[in-house]
């Protein structure tokens, strides 16, 4: 085999299909170690609090971090496209997307391993130390990081235009993507809460990052690209940073889409972001790190569902028909979510107690399971939807201005999940600041500190840690839980009547572009 063969048609074989997909597993995994985690580690490793370190200079620093994390998002989301522009621009031997995959992965494994690991052992790395070393190190991750992810998914089109084949492409590769993601996001939660904060994510964060640059490589020399037509490309004027908003303003089905996955991706991270610190306040430290990962575990059973019955769902429903009983059962799931296990007093919950004589109850967890596994499956159909019809306006671009611009259009989807995720940074910190919870914030992660350093036990650890949420009144429950459940859940009802109102290619109109775009019928070809 030749490492760098490209292949013609829209014949996408078996092993191209499965290595494309299952190299997502290292990067989602390193993505959720950073996006779900960073800002987790940052609140309760104790970084921000060496010796001396008072509550209000704790909060101060978490907020300019936060600030920081806001800045940098919406640079990162600016950048995507520029990223998308440059790979379109660029001709290289090894291809198209694979050496921006491999570089941003090798680099950006260097920039994780920065914001996690080395503060740990580099004196002078904490408190305001951190901040510094953060703003340079969280930037370098964003630019790195652009690169691997806008190649990645750029190269996703590409491989196929027959839907049948791209819908089973795209499915795989986002089962293996929350693979990636769970396994991170199941881990750490019961890790830290077990083992410490900076033991927990010194070692993990080693092996995440080894899995990730392996996996780099092997897509680099393993998986092949679709030949390019450069003669065809030649007849089109290379493309702008402009043509992003060109495309947004001209391409009516990209801007609603755009709009719509920023909505989703805001609705989706707000539990992710906001719930370990949720499960740390309505139950207790120890136990709800452990409620957390079982919820996690959930969280991966509810998306990996629903990702392996989308096929054959798809066969059978139209696509707005699935929209409509997604949409329902996320109505059910979120309202459930938000009464369930709700304190209405000291010790009394709108559910079985979580905890019975120190120990998580069983039987809180019965229900929860089921509550997840309707919310999470919901939601993985409506992002995998979400996706095919992104995917889409590729060939709607195509039929009516005669060029794919697959770059720029998918460089969208990265632009708008990093968008989502500076807003979801901003809702966090509102939150614990509506709720009051960031003095019981800087006395959990002074005590991970000192456990780091070896003044105090794990035992003594977690029983100061629990003393610490079990000051948390009922009222800041509920104030920090309509951010979690409520929320999201408005914003999903946004996102379903956008979609119904105003995306017009289904599956009738979009196979019949197809063939106007074969038979030379469309608009763009008279261009």
């Amino acid at each position: 085999m030749k490492f760098f063969d490209t292949y013609d048609g829209n014949n996408l074989d078996k092993k191209n299909k499965w290595l494309y997909s299952v190299v997502s597993v290292g990067r989602d995994a390193c993505y959720a170690l950073v996006s779900l985690f960073l800002l987790t580690f940052i609140q309760y490793s104790g970084i921000l609090t060496p010796s001396g370190t008072d509550t209000s200079s704790f909060i101060a620093m978490f907020g300019v971090i936060s600030g920081i994390v806001i800045g940098y998002r919406i640079f990162d989301a600016l950048n995507d496209p520029f990223m998308g522009v440059l790979i379109e621009k660029c001709h290289f031997k090894t291809g198209k997307y694979k050496p921006w995959i491999l570089i941003g992965g090798l680099t950006n494994s260097i920039t994780v391993l920065c914001l996690f690991v080395v503060p740990m052992f580099v004196e002078g790395l904490q408190g305001w130390g951190y901040v510094g070393w953060f703003a340079l190190f969280y930037l370098l991750y964003g630019l790195t990081f652009t690169m691997n992810d806008i190649a990645y998914w750029s190269m996703l089109p590409s491989l196929t235009s027959d839907e049948k084949q791209r819908t089973s492409v795209t499915t795989i590769m986002s089962i293996f993507c929350s693979v990636g993601q769970f396994a991170t996001a199941g881990l750490m939660p019961i890790l830290s809460g077990s083992f410490g904060y900076q033991n927990s994510y010194l070692w993990a964060t080693i092996i995440i990052v080894l899995v990730f640059a392996l996996f780099q490589v092997i897509l680099f020399f393993f998986v092949k690209e679709h030949k390019r037509d450069l003669e065809e490309e030649k007849k089109h004027p290379a493309p702008k940073f402009k043509d992003m908003f060109l495309v947004i303003k001209n391409n009516d089905q990209v801007r609603w889409m755009t709009i719509i996955l920023l909505i989703y991706y805001i609705a989706s991270g707000i539990l992710n972001a906001l719930g370990m610190n949720y499960f740390y306040f309505a139950v207790n430290f120890t136990v709800g790190s452990t409620v957390m990962t079982i919820f996690t575990v959930v969280y991966a059973l509810g998306m990996i569902i629903s990702q392996f019955i989308f096929p054959l769902l798809a066969k059978k429903f139209t696509r707005q028909q699935l929209f409509t009983a997604c949409i329902l059962l996320t109505v059910i799931g979120y309202i459930a979510f938000f009464i369930y296990g709700l304190p209405i007093g000291n010790n009394i919950y709108l559910s079985p107690s979580p905890i019975v004589n120190g120990e998580m109850n069983i039987m809180y967890l019965i229900p929860l399971f089921f509550i997840g596994i309707l919310v999470f499956g919901s939601q993985g159909l409506f992002y995998l939807m979400l996706i095919m019809m992104m995917a889409n306006t590729i060939e709607y671009n195509q039929w009516k201005f005669g060029e794919r611009k697959e770059s720029v259009i998918f460089s969208l989807r990265p632009l708008t999940a990093q968008l989502g995720s500076s807003i979801q940074q901003g809702i966090l910190y509102l939150f614990l600041i509506f709720a009051g919870l960031l003095p019981i914030v800087n006395s959990i992660s002074e005590t991970q500190q000192n456990l780091a350093i070896g003044q105090i036990t794990q035992e003594e650890t977690n029983i100061l840690c629990n003393s610490f949420t079990s000051e948390v009144e009922v009222w800041q429950v509920i104030v920090y839980k309509l951010g979690v459940a409520i929320l999201p859940l408005i914003l999903y009802l946004i996102a379903y009547f956008l979609v119904k109102k105003f995306y017009k290619l289904d599956e009738k109109t979009y196979s019949q572009m197809l063939k106007d775009i074969e038979n030379g019928n469309n608009p763009g070809v008279n261009l």
